[in-house]
This record gives structure tokens, C-alpha cells and sequence, in this order.
């Protein structure tokens, strides 16, 4: 598997993938996803096997801490030390091979060299326990954009300097 960082070639690939991981209940449109990886490319990859097929993605940018972006609303850059990782998925036939930790723990080394000093999440589909696995927890003083529906937890973590 190679990380590569997201390229137009890999659009089709990606909104695939969303459906595929999703349905339609958190399917954002493409132009929508296009203006969060524009505002912080170095911090958006894919996972490409060996036939440089996208198998998973990660896309993250810099947020306001006190308003988490909203679902299917266009992102706009700020500067700030806080980094919201936005969407995480990988292809179900992908999955099991340890491709969540391999994007993430990319995300956090590239992060070192930033100035990056915490992030945050929208767990949905009930993957808080997945997200605890990489020292995410429960943030009750994050509000959850209304988008996201009553289930979704937001999550933080402070990023080591």
C-alpha cells in the first residue's frame, strides 16, 4: 500500500468509496469535499494499492474549535492550531488490513512538522470505540453541528508538540 496525496484522478474513486462506507446518510458532494481538501492538502491522503486503486482516504483541515465544520457545507481556510479530521473510509475489501492506522498515524507525523495543537471528529455509525483506539475521546464542550444527526459524539485529542 502507498500514500499519496489526493489528486483529481482520484475523485471517482473517492465518491465510491463515501457511498460505499455511508449510504446516504453522510454523503457529502464532491464539490463540497474539493473545498476542505483545497484549504489543507498536506493534511487530505489516499491509500492506493498495488494496482493505484484508491482503497481509503483521509481528509482533514484546520478548523474553529467552537464550530465544528457542518455536513455538506463547504469548508472555508482559517488559521488555526486545531485540525478537524473530517472523513475517514476505507473499501470493505480493504478493510481488516490495518489501513485506518496506517492514514492516520501518517496524518500525525506530517502533523509534527505543523503547528497543530489538538483535533477533533464527528464519530457516526457508533465508531467512538474505534476512535478511542487512537486517543480520541468524548469532548462534551464540542457541539456537534445538527447535520450530523443526534448520534453523532464529537471526539478531540491534543496532539503532542
Amino acid at each position: 500500500m502507498k500514500l499519496s496525496p489526493i489528486t483529481s484522478s482520484h475523485w471517482y474513486q473517492i465518491e465510491r468509496i463515501q457511498q460505499l462506507a455511508y449510504g446516504d446518510d453522510y454523503c457529502e458532494s464532491m464539490a463540497v469535499l474539493k473545498t476542505k481538501i483545497a484549504i489543507s492538502p498536506q493534511t487530505c491522503f489516499v491509500c492506493l494499492n498495488d494496482q493505484h486503486r484508491v482503497v481509503g482516504y483521509l481528509i482533514s483541515h484546520p478548523c474553529d474549535k467552537k464550530s465544528l465544520p457542518q455536513l455538506n457545507k463547504a469548508s472555508k481556510y482559517i488559521d488555526s492550531t486545531h485540525l478537524h479530521l473530517h472523513d475517514l473510509a476505507i473499501t470493505p475489501t480493504s478493510q481488516g488490513q490495518g489501513l485506518p492506522s496506517l492514514l492516520i498515524n501518517h496524518l500525525f507525523v506530517a502533523l509534527k512538522a505543523m503547528n497543530y495543537q489538538s483535533a477533533s471528529l464527528i464519530s457516526v455509525q457508533n465508531s467512538a470505540s474505534f476512535w478511542q483506539k487512537f486517543d480520541f475521546i468524548a469532548d462534551n464542550s464540542l457541539e456537534v453541528p445538527i447535520s450530523y444527526g443526534s448520534n453523532a459524539i464529537a471526539m478531540s485529542r491534543l496532539l503532542s508538540i
